[in-house]
């Protein structure tokens, strides 16, 4: 690649990285070309639709995710484990505009996105596994209580959000043991 294209292709996604970060999930590709100094065809090659975009610039939080269930397998107490990844991936989802849209959608338009998901979803079903929740849950539906989480954290005033996700994942934690205790 030209050294110009790969000059062009980083300011793209420099761009793209800063407008989603910012909240702008729903960003245009023509107004990403305005703002990130290039022509509208350079923005289609990067990113050929706008939620390839977001599902691009996103990728790397999914990964992230994906490694922390995988650290969280190797403590010593799986359930505790298991709420601190939660944790973990809640503040992902707060503070990463989009990343729940991006993780409970069925479809992904880029291959590399549905293979993260794919591991992501793999890491938590492992430390399901060891955690043996009764009645018994995948990881997939984990990751969507998840978004429920998400939503009702978000609901309460920023100042009383730890507070709010320490409760609900205190709950969940009691409901993920064997026989609710």
């Amino acid at each position: 690649m030209r050294a110009d294209a790969v000059r062009n292709r980083e300011k793209v996604f420099d761009e793209a990285r800063r407008a989603v970060a910012d909240g702008e999930t729903g960003l245009t590709l023509n107004e990403l070309a305005r703002r990130a100094g290039v022509g509208v065809g350079t923005v289609y090659r990067v990113f050929p639709t706008q939620r390839a975009m977001l599902e691009s610039v996103l990728e790397e939080a999914v990964r992230r995710l994906a490694d922390a269930a995988g650290e969280a397998r190797g403590r010593p107490d799986p359930a505790a484990a298991l709420v601190d990844f939660l944790r973990t991936a809640l503040a992902a989802a707060l503070d990463r505009p989009g990343l729940m849209d991006v993780l409970i959608t069925g479809s992904d338009e880029t291959e590399s996105l549905s293979r993260a998901k794919g591991e992501l979803v793999a890491a938590v079903s492992r430390l399901l596994g060891l955690v043996r929740p009764a009645p018994a849950l995948t990881g997939e539906n984990l990751l969507k209580l998840l978004c429920g989480l998400v939503h009702a954290v978000g609901e309460h005033p920023v100042e009383r959000r730890g507070a709010a996700a320490d409760a609900y994942l205190a709950l969940l934690r009691g409901g993920l043991a064997p026989g609710g205790a």
